[in-house]
């Protein structure tokens, strides 16, 4: 397949249908989808006609794909390609922009990862570290190595925890201000680092956005909650810098503790994180009372 970007333009029928039939032979499905409405069409001699299928309906979605390479492509007139999983299968999927008779498409190219392709001759432990670092590529923030955005959206934000805390550095901008970026990175890289060193591997951090981590808690007491955030607001707060010994950071924590979907947990610690704001490297928590 060419990786030019202008060798998907343009195209009449006949050409993309020798493409379609070359694509065919190499990939589990090829499909074409029209990106203004995400339906898949058939293409004919002289013609398209549009399907009642969408194509994210093969990974049994419920709504709209929130990291929809179809947009992505179209957005960049060009590739762009992620992992999905269906119970223990796993799919390369490549999405490619192309124009129809001036028309824009587009090409969604789906293989199938087969545990004999995965494995190699290292065994089944070799499938599962592929699919490990598949995973780390696909879901780790690459400056922080903490789990990214795309994590929390398709990983994390139904699942059940015992608590949730929303992890803000203070005044950062000022930092990249007065600093900059390369010092704000090495901030929200060693926070990151410090946080991680203070939790279990059951609980996930999460760079969320910019400054912004969230920290879920599966199986932990009120108490244990509570000073687990402390200590890391104080561990943070004692950071030195070698090179930078003006440079001082904290954190403003709120969290919430109540077992329930992550979904439901996020405005509730966002509350409490606006709350710690107000006084700066803090810690607020929240929890649910019921009334007997």
């Amino acid at each position: 397949m060419s990786d030019r970007a202008d060798s998907w333009l343009n195209l009449d029928y006949d050409t993309i249908t020798l493409r379609l039939k070359e694509l065919a032979s190499a990939f589990h499905a090829v499909s074409i989808v029209n990106p203004r409405n995400k339906k898949v069409v058939k293409l004919y001699p002289n013609r398209i006609e549009e399907l009642h299928s969408v194509c994210d309906a093969r990974w049994n979605r419920r709504g709209d794909c929130r990291f929809c390479i179809v947009a992505k492509a179209v957005s960049n007139k060009g590739r762009a390609e992620k992992f999905e999983f269906i119970d223990d299968d796993i799919y390369f999927v490549i999405a490619q922009y192309t124009e129809i008779e001036g028309v824009p498409y587009v090409i969604e190219m789906v293989s199938s990862m087969e545990e004999s392709a995965l494995m190699g001759v290292s065994g089944t432990g070799g499938v599962i570290e592929k699919i490990a670092h598949l995973d780390m590529a696909i879901y780790a923030d690459s400056l922080t190595k903490a789990w990214n955005r795309r994590f929390y959206d398709e990983k994390v934000q139904e699942k059940q925890y015992q608590a949730l805390a929303m992890i803000d550095i203070d005044h950062f901008k000022d930092i990249n201000d007065g600093y900059g970026h390369a010092v704000g990175d090495l901030a929200l890289r060693t926070s990151a680092d410090l946080i991680q060193s203070c939790v279990r591997s059951s609980d996930q951090l999460i760079r969320y956005g910019g400054d912004e981590f969230i920290l879920c808690f599966s199986k932990i007491t009120e108490e244990a909650f509570r000073r687990k955030l402390q200590r890391i607001r104080k561990k943070v707060e004692q950071l030195c810098f070698k090179e930078y010994p003006d440079l001082h950071i904290t954190l403003s924590i709120g969290g919430y503790y109540e077992q329930s979907i992550v979904r439901n947990l996020m405005p509730l610690a966002d509350r409490m994180l606006y709350t710690a704001k107000e006084q700066r490297n803090t810690v607020k928590i929240g929890k649910t009372v019921v009334l007997e």
